[in-house]
């Protein structure tokens, strides 16, 4: 399954937002390979990235927001899980 049909089926969206999710992909990718010094990204790390950011998509920059008893907060970078997966690809480089 191609990494755009596999997030369309984790976020349980269609077609419609193929050009965002491919936009999506490619600066996470891109992200990826910046933090971790690697040759090529790791789909599966790339595409927890790209959930997050997808989920957050026009709730950017929130700290906290609370309404009718819900409360919700947003983190300034990925989620632990994510930025620990991250951290386990990271190379070291040397200068």
């Amino acid at each position: 399954m191609a990494q755009i049909d596999t997030l369309k089926t984790l976020l349980q969206i269609d077609d419609s937002q193929d050009v965002l999710l491919g936009a999506l992909i490619e600066q996470c990718s891109e992200e990826y390979l910046r933090r971790t010094h690697q040759a090529e990204a790791d789909e599966s790390i790339v595409n927890c990235m790209v959930i997050e950011k997808y989920n957050r998509m026009g709730n950017e920059g929130i700290e906290s927001i609370s309404y009718s008893g819900i409360s919700e907060s947003y983190e300034s970078d990925y989620s632990e899980a994510t930025q620990k997966l991250i951290r386990s690809k990271t190379r070291m480089v040397a200068i």
